[in-house]
């Protein structure tokens, strides 16, 4: 039986302020029983203009805090950035508890209302190319989420990605923590999911393509752009296997050692890896 009524992909982007809208940005959603779809602001339901159709980050906040708070219907929501450090780095700055962190991140890179560039400029930190277990183990070519000073300018690259969510991560930990929204952060939160709850996850579109069971040109996904077509992965892979009945092994990550499951617990995991 499947675990979620709904999925939901986002692939994120780092690029320009946090109320422009770019192209670098997607959000796609599928549920039991129907095909993918991209999902547009609300904006683009007034204007015939394709940049409305276009997303902000502010604005990907807004509707997906929203959709936590109202919907009826149980979410998974896969997001393309990272959700934490390397262990190493977080040593360095003397964090061992999540919280700790996305409190650090949202004090320190201020990109609710600074571009990527502008709070890279007032940012006390120290560049790492440092990677987490999970991205040694399990997806090596990706890049270090930490890296920001070798990729300068490459507002495509995840650490740019990941500086500029990370803040809007807390903002949803605020809405969590102090008003009860059934959210739960996995696996920050642990490998057991409350009923009724809603989870997010951080997600690798590039892993789900390759292991996709539909063609994807099943559902139009040729017309879509790279970055609509990296949002339909996540949500796509997603309904996939929850539809298998696979998908809870994957959230349960059994083939954790009880070191690598504790340290999950701060690094954070991608999901897909096991």
């Amino acid at each position: 039986m499947p675990l979620f009524d709904k999925y939901i992909g986002i692939d994120y982007s780092g690029a320009d302020k946090p109320r422009s809208k770019i192209k670098g940005l997607a959000v796609v959603q599928s549920s039991q029983g129907s095909a993918a779809s991209l999902v547009y602001p609300s904006t683009a339901q007034h204007s015939a203009s394709d940049k409305e159709r276009l997303w902000s980050r502010e604005e990907v906040y807004f509707w997906l805090r929203n959709q936590l708070l109202s919907s009826q219907e149980r979410m998974i929501i896969g997001i393309d950035h990272g959700l934490s450090y390397p262990l190493s780095v977080l040593q360095q700055l003397e964090l061992d508890q999540w919280d700790d962190f996305l409190k650090w991140s949202n004090q320190t890179w201020q990109t609710t209302r600074l571009t990527m560039k502008q709070s890279k400029d007032q940012a006390h930190y120290t560049n790492s190319t440092a990677k987490r277990l999970v991205e040694r183990e399990f997806v090596p070519s990706t890049k270090s989420v930490v890296d920001l000073d070798r990729v300068s300018g490459m507002q495509g690259a995840v650490s740019y990605s990941t500086h500029t969510g990370l803040p809007w991560i807390y903002r949803l930990r605020y809405w969590q923590k102090r008003h009860g929204m059934n959210i739960h952060f996995w696996p920050f939160d642990g490998k057991i999911i409350p009923e009724h709850h809603h989870v997010i996850v951080e997600a690798y579109p590039s892993l789900y393509k390759r292991r996709m069971i539909t063609e994807p040109h099943l559902f139009n996904v040729s017309t879509y752009s790279e970055h609509e077509r990296d949002a339909y992965y996540i949500a796509e892979w997603m309904r996939e296997r929850d539809q298998e009945d696979t998908l809870a092994p994957y959230l349960a990550l059994p083939t954790l050692s009880p070191a690598e499951d504790q340290l999950s617990l701060l690094e954070g995991w991608v999901l897909g890896c096991l």
